[in-house]
């Protein structure tokens, strides 16, 4: 058996082949498979097989929901073992972390579309790349930080009250997107309410009461919301055309999470009033749900890092920016994966060859 225990020395070569070829990564291993087959008591053949082996590693960092996933490049074709893994851990924490993800606006839309088709920008004004990107930023198409008080800073401030994307969209979103390409160093957090928990522990005459009531969301309706001061022109931003594509529309206030079955509260600052209820009785059980919902208990505060992507599901969760010094820039692409439904008007339709 003496020889035997030389023969690695045979192997050094494919070793740092191997090194050369793969450099170490922490997202990736180089796994050295060794056959030994014997005959006779003699060695006849040594192989060696290597693989790259993706090592998924999710860590929930919140009670209820929120967890990071290390151990993945967006960037790259990975197999659909590990997008299985990816898609599962979406579906059972609602918010996915990736940090250290080195994304451009075309790897951002390859990633996202494995998840599922992709919602189109609702308006043409912020110099978006590609109809699949919106870019959320307080930097205009010159690089200029956007004015105090301008319609397209106002416009953007929406974000920072708590909503759901696209749901007032006929076909609401199913998820979203958010990659971090500039961060101020203070500020610009967001954060998420886990809207299952908060149904959870909503009381059992609670959860009757809204078990089949449906709510009116509408985009007019929470942009005038931003209006307070009556100086804000929200068709300095968008055309009459992109408005009138945006009609009210109707959603159930529960949501059903089609793989889990749990169920979720739907409202948000798009939900306007409910439907059979008086407006003002409407809005008064929307914002006491808004306000159950986001308590601390159910919320969780992502600080950013340039290069994070945030994937969440808006169908369970809702979210809202918070504020930071204005003089920094913050820059953020997003892509929204479409809901599921036949002809959804907004999906962006890819053209055939």
């Amino acid at each position: 058996m003496g020889p035997f225990w030389n023969i690695p020395s045979f192997f050094d070569p494919l070793v740092n082949h191997c090194a050369s070829h793969y450099p170490p990564l922490p997202r990736c291993r180089v796994l050295i498979y060794r056959s030994l087959i014997w005959h006779n008591t003699s060695l006849l053949c040594w192989q060696a097989r290597v693989k790259h082996l993706m090592t998924l590693i999710i860590k929930r960092m919140h009670p209820h929901f929120f967890a990071e996933v290390s151990g993945i490049d967006l960037a790259t074709s990975f197999g659909s073992d590990i997008l299985t893994e990816v898609v599962n851990a979406f579906a059972e924490h609602s918010v996915l972390l990736f940090r250290n993800q080195f994304l451009d606006d075309e790897s951002q839309i390859a990633f996202s579309e494995r998840i599922g088709p992709l919602e189109k920008n609702i308006t043409a004004t912020f110099g978006n790349s590609r109809p699949e990107i919106s870019k959320i930023s307080n930097v205009d198409v010159d690089g200029k930080v956007l004015k105090k008080g301008s319609d397209d800073e106002i416009f953007l401030k929406g974000n920072s009250v708590w909503h759901t994307d696209s749901s007032f969209k006929v076909v609401p979103a199913l998820g979203s997107a958010l990659s971090a390409r500039e961060v101020p160093p203070v500020g610009g957090e967001t954060e998420f309410a886990d809207m299952r928990a908060a149904y959870d522990a909503l009381d059992d005459g609670k959860k009757q009461l809204i078990q089949d009531l449906t709510s009116v969301h509408s985009f007019i309706y929470s942009q005038r919301q931003m209006n307070s001061d009556g100086r804000y022109n929200l068709t300095a931003v968008m055309s009459d055309e992109e408005l009138e594509a945006l009609p009210p529309v109707q959603h159930p206030m529960i949501r059903v999470h089609p793989e889990s079955g749990r169920k979720a509260i739907y409202v948000g600052r798009h939900a306007s009033h409910i439907v059979g209820l008086p407006i003002e009785e409407g809005r008064a059980l929307i914002k006491e749900l808004n306000e159950f919902a986001t308590q601390p208990e159910f919320v969780y505060r992502h600080h950013w890092r340039t290069n994070d992507l945030v994937m969440w599901d808006n169908r369970m969760v809702m979210h809202r920016g918070r504020a930071y010094d204005p003089k920094y820039k913050r820059v953020m692409h997003r892509t929204t994966v479409a809901g599921h439904a036949e002809n959804n008007p907004w999906v962006v339709r890819k053209q055939v060859a």
